[in-house]
């Protein structure tokens, strides 16, 4: 061990420029670490959360989109309608969410939510978010979102700055020389630099790991600097040489030095078995820069110490002399029974720990959240063969007061509306669809309410007199000799005499009416029941499959409403709207030109 310390000392500026080349070239390579700002990268494979993460980038493919919400203080009208125009034509904003309503205006504040077109740590997202700070400089502004999370330090400098600083005071009152605090830190900061560039091996680090590595790494090896200066200064009262004075009090100081960093280079390790990986993140990382503090320690501190030993002998100074004899005694006197306490708190905090609460969220202080209600969305996967057991959960997850919205394949696009319900979203289609009210309710109900079912004939003769009579689309249909008759059976259809069900085929023979003209009645009389319920592509499907090759309802539908329903098919049929397409299948699906639908791609 002599020959090494030896060799550490007599080649110290040798080996004092390769650690400064090394450190030189590690700090240029340190900007090229990959920061990985996707916390969710780290989860265990086996929890829910990474499963479900994982099956939506596999079915779904990977969100490209992102969200940051700005709020503005004290903004005048105009203000509000220049920064909302100057917003959306930032380059990468896809779309801005903003009106004059209370959701996005409280007192003195103003919110934009704006959806960026790509990922929270992409390049344009940290332009989009760098490009907002800046300009609005001037402004009191606040941010949130994944974008600021994605481009906020965990660590902010001035908290890192605060630490150096503090330690340096401390380091000043406590050392015997100004010089030493400078040189302690000098050789912590090459080996923090030496740790930061090496992390590339890992090929990315995550935002946290990189925010707090320096200052633990600080924190953990700045003692072995003190160890090493002190073993130093005694050798030196016996050796006058400072070569020989160094060499034997690395030599002597190798052992504690190294032991002590061992034990925190494994402790260290233990995070790397964490099933949460960032403890291995964080574990390797700080490891790996305890054991460039040590080296840095061993060969790069004694050649520093030598070098500026005449400026360390000159800048001596008085140090605090704290006393701790008093202490001492009291533990000697309290050593049989200290044990014993040891274990009664040992025990108490063992059981106090179960009353600990944990947090699963940030709670980090959010001055939007405190303004403006808080949205936050949760993404559900499930398996298509539960569709039905989904679209009750979502009714009833629909009636908490704390859910603003239910969005799904089976209560939307699948969803089963009444009459009222499917007439309102067929208007939403578009103002060229327009489907006669009557028609709609003919077809609508005639899918539902066969023939087969019964009515009285009291029942068919008043609804016939009292809603067909009244509707001149229909009454044209009825002759005069019809009319007739119905009124000469109005006479006996008493609840005594007519209140006996009858089928279609009774009340025709009864009436001596046509079988289908009763069979387009009672569609007609089921058809006044809104609740009775199917789907929009149910629906698409028996207007193209039965309705328009029946020519008793094709007549009555124009050409234009026959194409739209032939498109419809396409766009109410799942396959096709969760299916991927090139531009040429998108351009024959929508009807529109290739090469525009290529430049849209």
């Amino acid at each position: 061990m002599k020959k090494i310390t030896n060799f550490i000392i007599d080649k110290r500026y040798f080996i004092l420029t390769i650690f400064t080349i090394f450190t030189v070239f590690c700090g240029c390579i340190s900007s090229q670490v990959k920061i990985n700002y996707d916390i969710a990268k780290y989860l265990p494979n086996t929890s829910e959360t990474r499963i479900g993460m994982d099956i939506m980038e596999k079915e779904f493919g990977e969100v490209k989109t992102s969200t940051l919400n700005l709020m503005f203080k004290d903004l005048s009208s105009k203000e509000k309608e220049k920064i909302k125009n100057d917003l959306e034509s930032i380059k990468g904003v896809e779309t801005l969410d903003y009106d004059h309503s209370k959701n996005y205006n409280s007192g003195k504040y103003t919110l934009y939510v704006l959806t960026l077109s790509d990922k929270d740590n992409s390049k344009l997202a940290k332009n989009v978010y760098q490009k907002i700070v800046d300009k609005y400089e001037d402004y009191t502004i606040y941010t949130s979102g994944d974008v600021s999370e994605a481009n906020k330090t965990v660590l902010p400098f001035w908290i890192i700055a605060l630490a150096v600083f503090g330690a340096l005071v401390i380091l000043l009152v406590m050392c015997e020389s100004y010089v030493e605090p400078f040189l302690f830190l000098t050789t912590i900061l090459m080996a923090v630099i030496l740790n930061k560039g090496t992390n590339i091996i890992f090929g990315t680090v995550s935002n946290i790991t990189d925010s707090i590595a320096a200052i633990l790494q600080m924190a953990l090896s700045m003692d072995y600097s003190i160890m090493l200066m002190n073993r130093y200064t005694q050798e030196k009262e016996k050796e006058p040489d400072k070569i020989k004075a160094m060499k034997k009090a690395l030599y002597k100081a190798f052992q504690a030095i190294s032991s002590s960093s061992i034990t925190t280079i494994v402790g260290l390790l233990a995070l790397v078995f964490m099933s949460f990986t960032i403890g291995r993140d964080l574990g390797f990382v700080l490891a790996k820069g305890v054991l460039f503090s040590l080296l840095c320690i061993f060969f790069v501190l004694p050649a520093l110490i030598i070098l500026f030993d005449k400026w360390i002998i000159k800048t001596k100074k008085r140090t605090p002399n704290i006393h701790l004899n008093t202490l001492a005694k009291f533990s000697h006197k309290i050593r049989y029974i200290s044990p014993f306490l040891f274990i009664i708190v040992f025990l108490i905090s063992f059981m106090l720990k179960g009353n600990l609460g944990i947090d699963y969220t940030d709670q980090q202080e959010d001055k939007i959240a405190d303004i403006f209600k808080e949205n936050n969305q949760i993404a559900v996967i499930y398996k298509n063969k539960d569709e039905q057991k989904v679209i009750k959960y979502l009714d009833k997850l629909e009636q908490n007061k704390k859910v603003k919205q239910v969005l799904a394949y089976g209560n939307t696009i699948n969803e089963k509306l009444t009459y009222n319900k499917l007439s309102e979203q067929l208007s939403d289609l578009g103002s060229n669809v327009e489907i006669e009210d009557d028609l709609l309710r003919l077809v609508y109900f005639d899918y539902y309410c066969p023939t087969g079912n019964k009515i009285t004939m009291n029942e068919f003769v008043n609804f016939i007199r009292q809603d067909i009579y009244q509707n001149p689309k229909i009454n044209k249909n009825i002759d005069s000799e019809m009319k007739s008759n119905i009124e000469r059976l109005n006479n006996f259809t008493s609840k005594d005499l007519m209140n006996v069900e009858k089928t279609s085929t009774d009340i025709a023979t009864i009436l001596q009416m046509d079988k289908s003209t009763v069979d387009d009645l009672l569609t007609y009389y089921y058809s006044k029941d809104n609740h009775v319920q199917l789907t929009l592509d149910e629906f698409v499907r028996f207007m193209n499959k039965d309705v328009l090759t029946n020519q008793k309802y094709v007549q009555k539908i124009s050409n234009q409403n026959k194409n739209q329903l032939v498109t419809a098919t396409s766009f109410t049929n799942k396959q096709t709207i969760t299916k991927k397409m090139t531009s040429s299948e998108m351009a024959k699906l929508f009807g529109l030109d290739l090469k525009m639908v290529d430049e849209l791609y």
